[in-house]
């Protein structure tokens, strides 16, 4: 196992002795002699009592620890203090491996080529079963958005032609506060796991991390409704991380169909029941959420591939891109009808005319706006990184109440900036703004019937073309007949409206002073909103920002030279996304397929390499600091150069429980109630032979034994616990007659298994009572603990257990002589959660000469929070 502690190698502390360790642990690995620290036992206690009401790690304790942690201002240099370290060993590791135990290969063995093709068929039908929910959901939400906006703009708007600013002030104010703050108390009964995008929380899981109510029904039911009302609060924010997050509980909800939260277990899907299927149904959740949003089926793919999962197949690959296309397909059927013209756009969808091109010349300033896009980006991390810290420090002993008062507070400081920029921006005359009023999309009249309110509520273009409705592109707000108001045209409006208008080709309709103005109004407004205690997603608010910044350099050079400033607005959107996000490949697509703008892929691919590349000079992607700021112990697909000297037994945990091939029942219980050591998997090794058959322990066992004992395989504590609810016992099984190989190694003691049909010695017969589908099932649901599972004292006393046939016989292994870096490469690529570590024989080291090193066994155990521990306590 992977140790967990600051000791670090004393030719470390000897060259560096500015990491902050103490003298006195010098030498603990010299020589790769290994000592068991004192601060083992932190580890492996049990976490369920860590967590508070909902769900969350609780931040009592170990405050002035967690007071030293200092935000990451450069990219991979941040330490966890011991407080932190603390919180990840509380996360489980997702078991991904298949377990190829001899039930397991039975089941195989019976198994014919129908049910195989059934198999592959209704994870088919379980992808086309995400795309339609998918897709209903993102038209609920966009639906729901657009009556509440509908709602909000008319109240409001009967005061607007009365010239009664204050009232319609009060009208616009009110509303706001009413659903934004109905967002945030929707979070209270649901969790806090409930807030925000949900990004980071997909990432975890799909990186192998077990976050408690992450992909709940209540943390959905919460999730979406906090996501409606928060999105019609007037707040600058956005659904389509929420929408990710959707979408994954989505997936894996329907992978599953089961519920723990609702102790829900049919048997239908029950082959689906295991960490590895529902990974990849979480998977294609997400990616199916990236398309519904932005109506882009490729860049939700590459999403799924590039930024949320950390592992990816073919088979995968293609089952995703079908439940995108779905949910695409879902969202336009509905919104548009069945008689209506087919169009790819989803919630959100912008679009450029084709009629303007860039010359080569531009690509100078596209690149400038992808260096600004980055640097934005980079304040915009580190200034969100440090609110977040501040506020989980300031409200970690405050009454959660307090969370729904600051966002009582930004809704009033949102709104009150908002209108009071469209009240003082004085009125233009429509003639001012030259140009082609065009639309700001390409798609025909004829799909303008999917935003009727939003046109009659807010007097704008959305998705018409023509002449004729060029005069609903303004907002008049006060002013008279002929003249509009610009800045109403971005503050007083929906996000996704202003974003149309920046991409409007009407080269005039702002001027160069708004478009200054809202920039820096939005871009603030948007760092202080992102991680308040309510649904909220980042992509549209950064979008238009950058937008925003990008057509306002386009409006300066036109002062010049003639060129389209929509172009700039995207390519600057483009970078500022990239910028924040650090995303690349499916940045450059969904940006092409939101805007149809496929002639402008040469620039937006140029920004986006440029911003992503600024970005990481200074810091990591903001979802990359949330996951450090939640403790979420995420592993990189490389191990950090800092490690490339040291070898496995220099970070392995010594500390390991054994089991033998067939255990009294009494052993295995008191291995699972144990307190000091909570391990979630534990090695199987063979039954030693005594040396003296006189001598027995408290528990009956013979008390000397052999010095070698041989790895056999890898049991999990929650096998364990299925066998113990069963009852699968036996009594005291013969030990083996140890045949020999003909014609092998006369000193080898025992023969050799084959694939599925071991060989005399050590075959057991499972039990009959204990299938593989009955072990399939019974693992994905939750057990009552141990003392409640009435055991008779005769059973525990006199019963055994035979692992045998349960337990897994093809895990993979790492040797002693294994560096580092290899060994993290096996752990990481493979998804591993438990690495046993062996000698060359094969065999668990016995108890040697010297009294002080007793090392029964070798072995990585949640290697996901105990890795990441040891990185950053021993950073250079």
């Amino acid at each position: 196992m992977f140790r967990n502690n600051d000791n670090n190698n004393n030719n470390h502390n000897n060259s560096n002795n500015d990491n902050g360790f103490d003298d006195e642990n010098k030498g603990i690995f010299l020589d790769s002699k290994i000592e068991i620290s004192d601060e083992t036992s932190l580890i492996h206690k049990q976490y369920h009592d860590d967590y508070d009401e909902n769900g969350l790690i609780n931040n009592n304790g170990g405050s002035n620890e967690n007071n030293g942690s200092k935000v990451t201002h450069r990219r991979g240099k941040h330490t966890f203090t011991e407080a932190e370290k603390l919180k990840m060993t509380k996360f489980e590791s997702l078991d991904f491996p298949i377990i190829d135990n001899q039930i397991y290969r039975e089941y195989i063995r019976r198994t014919s080529k129908l049910n195989h093709i059934l198999k592959t068929f209704g994870k088919w039908i379980i992808c086309f079963m995400v795309g339609v929910l998918v897709g209903i959901t993102a038209y609920l939400v966009k639906q729901s958005v657009e009556f509440v906006n509908e709602f909000k703009f008319e109240q409001s708007g009967k005061y607007l032609g009365n010239e009664r600013k204050f009232i319609a002030f009060l009208v616009y104010y009110s509303i706001n506060i009413l659903f934004g703050v109905s967002a945030s108390l929707v979070i209270i009964p649901v969790g806090q796991i409930a807030s925000g995008s949900g990004i980071p929380e997909v990432k975890g899981y799909l990186n192998g991390i077990r976050i408690p109510q992450s992909m709940n029904v209540k943390t959905l039911v919460g999730k979406l409704v906090s996501l409606i009302l928060a999105y019609s609060s007037g707040l600058i924010l956005g659904p389509e991380g929420p929408m990710i997050h959707i979408g994954s509980m989505l997936g894996g909800a329907i992978g599953q169909v089961k519920s723990k939260t609702l102790k829900w277990y049919p048997k239908v899907f029950w082959k689906y029941h295991n960490d590895r299927d529902r990974r990849d149904f979480i998977s294609t959740g997400a990616a199916a959420g990236v398309a519904a949003a932005f109506g882009a089926p490729i860049g939700g793919v590459l999403f799924g591939f590039e930024e949320a999962s950390s592992f990816w197949s073919r088979q995968l690959t293609w089952r995703t891109f079908f439940a995108c296309l779905i949910a695409t397909f879902t969202t336009n059927i509905i919104l548009q009808g069945f008689d209506m013209q087919i169009h790819d756009y989803g919630v959100l969808k912008f679009g450029l005319s084709n009629k303007y091109l860039y010359k080569y010349s531009e690509l100078i300033p596209f690149a400038l706006l992808g260096v600004a896009g980055g640097l934005f980006g980079a304040l915009f991390v580190n200034l969100n990184a440090r609110l977040s810290q501040w506020r989980s420090k300031f409200f970690s002993n405050k009454k959660i109440y307090l969370r729904v008062l600051e966002v009582f507070i930004l809704i009033t400081i949102t709104s009150t900036i908002l209108y009071c920029c469209a009240a003082f921006t004085p009125c233009r005359s429509k003639t001012q703004a030259n140009g082609s009023i065009e639309s700001s999309t390409s798609i025909d009249s004829s799909s303008s019937s999917t935003t009727t309110n939003s046109t009659k509520l807010l007097k704008l273009l959305n998705n018409a073309s023509g002449e004729d409705e060029q005069e609903d592109k303004f907002i008049a707000f006060f002013c008279d007949e002929g003249e509009y108001n610009q800045m109403a045209g971005l503050s007083f409006n929906s996000l996704d409206a202003a974003l149309r208008l920046l991409f409007s080709t009407s080269t005039d309709i702002f001027t160069i002073p708004t478009l200054a103005v809202f920039s820096v109004i939005s871009f603030i407004l948007t760092t202080i909103t992102s991680g308040l205690m309510l649904a909220s997603g980042l992509f549209i608010p950064m979008m238009l920002v950058g937008a925003t910044f990008g057509r306002l350099v386009g409006q300066v050079i036109a002062l010049f030279v003639s060129v389209d400033p929509c172009i700039y607005a995207l390519v600057g959107a483009s970078a500022m996304m990239a910028g924040f996000s650090r995303m690349t490949i499916s940045l450059a697509i969904i940006m092409v397929e939101l805007t149809e703008g496929t002639q402008y892929m040469l620039p937006v691919i140029l920004s986006v390499m440029i911003a992503k590349w600024v970005g990481d000079f200074f810091n990591e992607s903001i979802y990359e600091h949330l996951i450090e700021q939640k403790c979420y112990p995420f592993l990189q697909s490389q191990p950090p150069k800092s490690m490339i000297k040291l070898g496995v037994v220099d970070i392995m945990k010594t500390e390991v429980v054994t089991l033998h091939e067939v255990e009294r029942v009494s052993k295995v219980i008191e291995v699972l109630k144990s307190e000091q050591h909570f391990h979630n998997g534990f090695p199987v090794i063979e039954r030693p032979r005594p040396i003296d058959p006189n001598k027995r322990d408290a528990y009956g066992n013979l008390e000397f034994y052999e010095d070698e004992t041989t790895y056999s395989g890898l049991i999990l504590r929650n096998q364990l616990i299925c066998l113990l609810y069963y009852r699968i016992f036996c009594h005291e099984q013969p030990l083996p007659q140890n045949p020999r190989l003909l014609g092998g190694n006369v000193n080898r003691r025992y023969n050799q298994r084959r694939f599925g049909r071991p060989t005399e010695y050590g075959y057991a017969p499972a039990d009959s009572r204990m299938t593989y589908e009955l072990m399939t099932q019974s693992l994905a649901r939750h057990f009552p603990s141990i003392d409640k599972m009435n055991l008779k004292k005769e059973e525990i006393d006199t019963m055994y257990i035979d692992l045998r046939p349960y337990m897994n016989l093809s895990t993979i292994v790492a040797n002693e002589t294994y560096s580092y870096s290899e060994t993290y490469s096996i752990f990481r690529t493979i998804g591993l959660r438990h690495l046993p570590v062996v000698n060359k024989k094969n065999e668990v080291v016995g108890k040697s000469e010297d009294q002080d090193t007793w090392i029964p066994a070798y072995a990585m155990e949640n290697c996901a929070k105990l890795i990441k521990n040891f990185e950053n306590s021993n950073k250079l």
